[in-house]
Formats: C-alpha cells, structure tokens, sequence
C-alpha cells in the first residue's frame, strides 16, 4: 500500500523517487556498463516487481539467476538510459516511453571478484498493464512478485559461495521457489527502502 494507506500509483512512485538523490558512479569507473530495469505495475493488493530468471549459459556469471531487464551498454545507445529501455524490450518484449522511466536508484558494482568489472545503474518503470511479457531465448521465464512477499522476514535467506578461497554469505530473498540474491536483491532492497512507509514518517 502507499501513502496514507491508498494503493501504490505511478505519481507516488515517481514523487519518492524524485526525494531521493541516487548515489551515481562516473561512466568510466568500470571496464563495462549495464542498465538494469526494475519493472513495477499495480497489482491486487500491492505493486508488484518484474523478474526473470536468465537462460542457462556456459561462462555467464549470471546464468540461471533470478535477474531484473537489463544487459551492457551498446556503441549505439546514445546513453545508459538507451541501455535500459533496449534492454526491457529485447529480453521482455516491454518497451515503456521515456516518461515511463520514473527515476535512478544506487548504480552498484558487484560485491565478489568472480565478476568482471562492470557498473550496473538501475532505473525504475511504471507499466501498465497494456502489453504482456513476452521473453526472448535469453530469459527462462518470468515471474511478478508482490512488494509485500519481497519484505517479508519470513522469506529472507542466505546464499553462500566460495570466492576466492573463502566462503562468503550474501542475503537473499525466496520466493515461489526462486532465489533473489547479488546486485538483484540489492536494487530490490535500495527500491523498498524507498517505498517503506516507516522510512518517510
């Protein structure tokens, strides 16, 4: 729910958004840069968030993870935000306008050394409803998930790997038999940190 207990609408999304101030990385901190595209429409109850689960694939690091729409920057896009909105429409068939793209969330860069060196910047998008997903042969399948089923305690998890002789524990989120972990939770949890009723009382 959002503010004063109403339903979430693309105005309020858009109006935390623009109270914030994203912490943004100068393009060139890394070897690659992404776009990533957290997809959100209103659903029953609750906003609900777009995710897939990636395609198998030998050597990606990435490869049959729970992820958001997204991929690296082309020569072509004319900037990281060209990025995202290519991106959502090759791997999920959405092509939301400019005015759809509500606002920036944290760029991140992974937390372990198996992955290249690579910036991500996440942006968030309204959809309403009016096109179906559609996947490409990149993307398993997809899945909608509710905000109140990604805050849940009850459905926060571990994932634990070994990376670099070492084994190292990140946070993680389950849901419907899937694992949300990495630099997915993370833009997850930047986006509900600004979405949580408590946090702008």
């Amino acid at each position: 729910m959002g503010e004063t207990g109403a339903p979430w609408s693309e105005g309020r999304v858009a109006r935390r958004l623009a109270a914030t101030s994203p912490a943004l990385v100068p393009e060139g901190a890394a070897d690659r840069h992404a776009a990533v595209t957290l997809v959100v429409r209103p659903g029953p109850r609750d906003l609900e968030v777009l995710f897939v689960r990636r395609a198998e694939v030998p050597g990606d690091p990435w490869s049959g993870h729970m992820a958001l729409p997204g991929g690296h920057r082309d020569a072509a896009d004319a900037d990281i935000l060209a990025t995202a909105r290519r991106e959502t429409r090759e791997e999920v068939g959405l092509d939301p306008p400019c005015r759809a793209y509500l606002g920036r969330l944290d760029d991140l860069r992974p937390a372990t050394r198996r992955i290249p060196s690579i910036l991500i910047s996440p942006f968030v998008a309204w959809h309403d409803g009016e096109t179906r997903v559609a996947t490409n042969d990149e993307v398993q399948y997809h899945v909608w998930a509710p905000l109140g089923a990604l805050r849940d305690p009850a459905l926060r998890s571990e994932v634990r790997f070994a990376d670099g002789g070492r084994e190292r524990i990140f946070p993680s989120i389950l849901f419907e038999g899937d694992t949300i972990w990495g630099l997915t939770h993370r833009v997850v949890m930047n986006f509900l940190d600004l979405v949580t009723e408590k946090a702008h009382r």
